[in-house]
């Protein structure tokens, strides 16, 4: 299968991808069918306040080690620039989550103001990453005696009657970002060793509006979503999200082109509001998108609400590496990463 490397196209700039640790994932069971604008998914990316600290306890969450060194503070105009913040210092680090297209891409900013977020589960823009696992109690237990706030009520796994029926527990790593360890039933097709705990992984977003939404993700990026007609208040779910008293609408996805599920979910009945984040404020989310045209994609995205948060491209996408690239803040403040790679030009021909 034809495969972009985006860290073989980033590498100039130090961007991490799916290559940080020499493995290049193989595709994973179920991959998608590439769609008429998004071809695929790449990484998952928390802002963080503490690289190191972040980078060791994804290591240690997924089983997957975490780079020797650590990287230096970068102050490359290029790259900076599509981060939105060309006067600060940014690092960054990558884990590979076993049988997973996703990547936990790891950033953090410096010299520019950061405010620390902690959102509700319930806020619009608060992210949630979903690990398959074999074995929930066993890694449960770890994470327990290392300290990890566990956030389902009791602290411990419920029991999901509908959708993923299996067992499920909610924790929050260092920057408060959520994660939900779930136990399948029926353990999906994987590509993961086996002696790998960690499965998969799906990437959870909250959303304002669903019928909002779904004017990007459906009418725009062209997801085939499934929707939720109705609003639930299945215990199991909300004592898994700890958050009694609220209802919870639920749609879900596959990328275009990948493996990676998508899960929206609206609330209502309890408090929630839009989180408000920066690109730089630990606790933002990048997510990226490959898609076939990135200005055509990043122009709708405008059209439909969103910001471009990269600087030097008058409002839309940089050259940057053999990748047409910018990054738009979608509104529900989720930092969409929109990538189209450039083709090399004959020999002898201008570059583009």
């Amino acid at each position: 299968m034809r495969r972009i490397s985006i860290s073989a196209a980033l590498s100039v700039l130090a961007l991490t991808s799916v290559m940080t640790l020499g493995q290049a994932p193989q595709p994973a069971p179920n991959t998608e069918p590439a769609g008429d604008v998004v071809i695929g998914s790449g990484s998952f990316s928390p802002i963080v306040a503490d690289l190191e600290r972040s980078l060791k306890f994804y290591s240690d969450l997924v089983g997957n080690p975490a780079p020797a060194t650590t990287p230096a503070w970068s102050t490359d105009s290029a790259l900076l620039n599509f981060l939105g913040n060309p006067t600060s210092q940014v690092r960054f680090s990558s884990v590979r989550i076993p049988g997973s297209p996703l990547t936990v891409e790891i950033v953090e900013f410096k010299d520019v103001e950061r405010t620390r977020l902690r959102p509700r589960l319930s806020d619009p823009g608060a992210v949630r990453l979903i690990l398959i696992v074999r074995s929930l109690d066993s890694m449960l237990d770890r994470l327990k005696a290392q300290g990890v706030q566990v956030v389902t009520a009791g602290g411990a796994p419920v029991t999901l009657r509908s959708h993923d029926a299996g067992r499920a527990v909610m924790i929050q790593d260092p920057d408060g970002f959520f994660i939900e360890l779930l136990q399948p039933n029926t353990l999906p097709d994987t590509n993961a060793p086996e002696t790998s705990n960690v499965r998969s992984a799906r990437f959870g977003l909250t959303v304002n509006d669903t019928e909002e939404t779904m004017k990007v993700y459906r009418d725009l990026l062209h997801f085939q979503l499934q929707i939720d007609p109705d609003f639930s208040n299945e215990k199991s779910v909300l004592d898994l999200m700890n958050t009694p008293g609220a209802q919870v609408r639920r749609s879900t996805a596959k990328v275009p082109g990948s493996a990676l599920q998508v899960e929206f979910l609206e609330f209502r009945g309890v408090a929630r509001k839009l989180i408000g984040a920066r690109i730089q404020d630990p606790g933002a989310t990048r997510l990226q998108l490959r898609v076939r045209d990135s200005d055509a994609t990043v122009k709708a995205l405008v059209a439909a609400g969103g910001t471009v948060v990269t600087t030097g491209g008058n409002g839309g996408t940089i050259l940057m590496s053999g990748l047409r690239v910018a990054i738009v803040r979608e509104p529900n403040n989720l930092f969409l990463v929109i990538m189209t790679q450039v083709p090399r030009p004959a020999p002898g021909a201008p570059a583009p």
